[in-house]
């Protein structure tokens, strides 16, 4: 079996880390597949929204320490420094394609995976997850790309304390800090995220691509930027065929039928 299953189900893709005896820790050609999967489905007019979540009881623990985590010459600055650019252009494609991604927490996510669940675009998780920046207790530096996403979700203040302590955050105190979208009990996490992910999937994904973009562009922009990001992507919004049908639905009463398109 593959240590990571890509699945195309109607207009969904999902995406599981399958190495449950390591409680999913990655390899760093697992990354590398993943990198180009993901560019792959925001190409594929078929998919429309991305799963991505584990088996057994991790999601993810970070790069496997125990070898395969990371180039032959890790140990050397450069190697780590090299290493490191494969996982953080990871959460770099997540947040950039124009598709939305739902990670499904079941279980501990710590290090660069407590990141990958970050830097999706929303998070449900079993009641049983654990989100934890552990890198403080192994004497390194955050990657994945924590340091960018945390603090915008839950403050600097608590991500500061949330990166000096190394502590678990369970996950009804991620959902109380704002750190995840909702807690689930263990045995229908993946009924309430398929739930919510056939919801966004049958959005205009266009338009749900786009207002992506601005969001995640809106904390580094001065507000005349922003607006001037707005109007242009409004203006490519009126090239989709989604606004015309939004816009004919409304005149006629009706609900709309988005086709991504």
């Amino acid at each position: 079996m593959s240590d990571t299953i890509f699945e195309e189900k109607d207009d969904l893709a999902v995406i599981t880390l399958n190495r449950p005896e390591k409680l999913n820790s990655v390899k760093i050609e697992q990354l590398k597949e993943l990198i180009t999967r993901l560019n792959e489905y925001e190409q594929d007019d078929s998919i429309r929204a991305i799963i991505i979540t584990a088996t057994g009881r991790g999601f993810c623990t970070g790069a496997d320490l125990t070898g395969g985590g990371g180039r032959p010459d890790a140990g050397t600055a450069m190697g780590m420094k090299l290493s490191t650019h494969i996982y953080s252009r990871v959460p770099f494609t997540i947040a950039s394609i124009e598709k939305p991604v739902i990670a499904a927490v079941n279980g501990i996510a710590a290090g660069f995976g407590c990141n990958l669940a970050l830097c999706c675009d929303m998070i449900y998780a079993a009641q049983d997850a654990k989100f934890i920046e552990i890198f403080v207790k192994r004497g390194m530096c955050p990657d994945g790309g924590g340091t960018y996403f945390l603090p915008r979700l839950v403050g600097l203040a608590r991500a500061k304390e949330i990166f000096f302590s190394g502590e678990p955050v369970l996950a009804e105190e991620a959902f109380k800090i704002g750190m995840i979208n909702k807690v689930v009990p263990n045995d229908t996490l993946m009924d309430e995220t398929f739930a919510y992910a056939k919801r966004i999937a049958k959005a205009p994904t266009r338009s749900v691509g786009m207002i992506k973009r601005l969001l995640n562009r809106s904390f580094d922009s001065d507000l005349q930027t922003q607006l001037e990001f707005e109007s242009a992507f409004q203006g490519l919004a009126t090239s989709t065929a989604d606004m015309i049908e939004g816009v004919t639905s409304f005149l006629e009463k009706r609900d709309s039928n988005f086709q991504g398109k």
